[in-house]
């Protein structure tokens, strides 16, 4: 695995907002410590918890069952907030990146996001990624992992000017969205790695992913 860690790039985004779009990167700080100081994540699956079963639909429209997935290996499950969002839109570039690792470590990935109507079809196309990516329905499967927490009207209004339409994005006007979330998942539905953070610029690196899948191979 030979690229840049995600975190680099992660902090490249943030500092373009910091330079071009300030007021973007001063909200984006206001919500983020909100969301810390409310314990927004306290609730969330973490290691050791069995993960609540699914079934969601891929980009083909296929439903993708947690227990078909399970039967195969070891399970990475990444939720992320949707194409929209730039630190997203790496974090989904560096596992396809790294997907010939995780698979070579006995790993399965899926990525899931709420948006709807043919966007995961778009993003599995436009990034060309190698995995599935399925579609939360109104966000049941990251509520079942404590994940969802409301946009607040400050991010909203910034979102409005340009142009993230959440509403329309995913198919409902609630305005939620998921702590982006990575879990490592056994064959017995147990976590056996986590990371939740309400700070949506930080992801778990590939790398790291790849590592916890070896242990399990021992």
């Amino acid at each position: 695995m030979n690229a840049r860690p995600l975190s680099q790039r992660l902090s490249e985004i943030s500092g373009r907002h910091a330079r071009e779009r300030q007021h973007v990167a001063s909200a984006y700080e206001r919500m983020i410590a909100g969301l810390v100081a409310r314990g927004v994540a306290a609730g969330a699956v973490s290691v050791g918890d069995i993960i609540p079963p699914f079934a969601l639909p891929n980009a083909e429209g296929r439903f993708v069952h947690s227990a078909d997935l399970l039967s195969s290996g070891p399970l990475v499950i990444s939720f992320y907030r949707g194409s929209w969002c730039f630190y997203c839109e790496s974090e989904l570039t560096a596992l396809r990146d790294a997907q010939a690792d995780i698979v070579a470590a006995g790993g399965r990935l899926v990525a899931v996001s709420a948006e709807a109507g043919g966007r995961t079809a778009a993003t599995k196309r436009d990034f060309k990624l190698p995995f599935d990516v399925l579609c939360d329905i109104d966000l049941g499967l990251s509520l079942s992992f404590g994940l969802v927490f409301p946009v607040d009207d400050e991010v909203r209004r910034i979102y409005g000017e340009i142009g993230f339409d959440l509403a329309r994005f995913n198919g409902n006007d609630s305005w939620f969205l998921p702590i982006p979330a990575t879990y490592v998942v056994g064959t017995d539905g147990r976590v056996v790695a986590a990371h939740v953070d309400p700070d949506f610029r930080r992801r778990m690196e590939p790398a790291d992913i790849v590592a916890t899948l070896l242990t399990l191979k021992r």
